[in-house]
């Protein structure tokens, strides 16, 4: 092999390991922002909800970036924690998984009402202070469809669907 040769493989080798330390760089900046802040939220939840264990912790985005953490508290009693900022200050919302619906009861609400094609997610979030379900589906349009159920009894409150681009 001549010099050239040489040359572009080693010039080659230095774009192909630079693209792959950015990927890889871009990948876990933009991963982080989905666990950063979650230990702080554990060391709240357990200290100040008297959790004995954690079983998941989540983020879910919406007007603020909530931390939903579900556990037991000493006593064997499920609960479900919010952890959020409002005004700089850390809060917390507990509550017993006993007093809201289930996930179950209601991913069956949202079949019940608006019958999802494909079921991508249902999680736990908060909207406008309100511990809710949030539904994620696509419907019979192809639509990427959120409805969120209030955890307390069960209503939906709120139905997005966003359309997707259609080929022409």
């Amino acid at each position: 092999m001549g010099r050239k040769t040489w040359t572009f493989i080693a010039v080659f080798s230095i774009i192909f390991i630079a693209a792959v330390w950015i990927f890889t760089a871009t990948y876990q900046a933009a991963r982080e922002q989905y666990t950063n802040g979650h230990e702080q939220s554990k060391k709240i939840a357990m200290e100040s909800a008297n959790l004995s264990t954690i079983t998941e912790i989540t983020t879910f985005n919406s007007d603020n970036q909530y931390h939903v953490l579900t556990g037991e508290k000493t006593n064997n009693e499920g609960v479900y924690v919010w952890v959020y900022k409002k005004d700089k200050e850390d809060k917390m919302l507990v509550k017993k998984q006993s007093s809201g619906i289930t996930k179950n009861e209601a991913l069956k609400k949202v079949n019940n009402e608006y019958s999802p094609v494909e079921i991508i997610s249902v999680r736990l979030g908060m909207d406008d202070e309100i511990p809710i379900w949030e539904v994620k589906y696509k419907d019979e349009s192809d639509r990427y469809t959120f409805d969120y159920v209030n955890f307390y009894d069960g209503e939906i409150i709120k139905h997005m669907a966003l359309k997707t681009k259609t080929s022409s």
